[in-house]
């Protein structure tokens, strides 16, 4: 399914690539683009989470007012990738986490503890 998205993403930079620059130049200008390090490229764990990118996506959708309301009203993970990307334009944390390099059944653990909660 990841791979579904990121091959829906090349095509929406390919068909639109004035958008894709003005969303990216302004995060390298601030340095906010995190650098790849991602679920590939670290096999350790991180604060006990698969990785950096998974900690760091968690935490602000446990903690950020906005991105809480979007997950608790999803179904799962891939539901709220979808807000995300496609209804809201976002494609990383304010850190620069890839919204879609999340560890997926760590991240729908999270959406189904929100979900709980509510």
């Amino acid at each position: 399914m990841l791979l579904i998205v990121k091959s829906f993403l090349s095509l929406l930079d390919i068909l639109f690539p004035e958008t894709i620059i003005k969303v990216i130049t302004p995060l390298k200008q601030m340095k906010a683009i995190q650098p790849s390090i991602n679920l590939w490229d670290t096999p350790e764990k991180y604060n006990g989470w698969n990785d950096w990118t998974t900690w760091n996506v968690a935490l602000w959708i446990r903690n950020d007012l906005c991105y809480y309301n979007i997950a608790k009203d999803c179904k799962d993970y891939m539901d709220f990738l979808y807000e995300m990307q496609s209804m809201i334009g976002s494609f990383a944390t304010p850190d620069g986490a890839d919204w879609g390099e999340a560890n997926i059944e760590e991240m729908n653990e999270v959406i189904e503890e929100i979900s709980d909660c509510n």
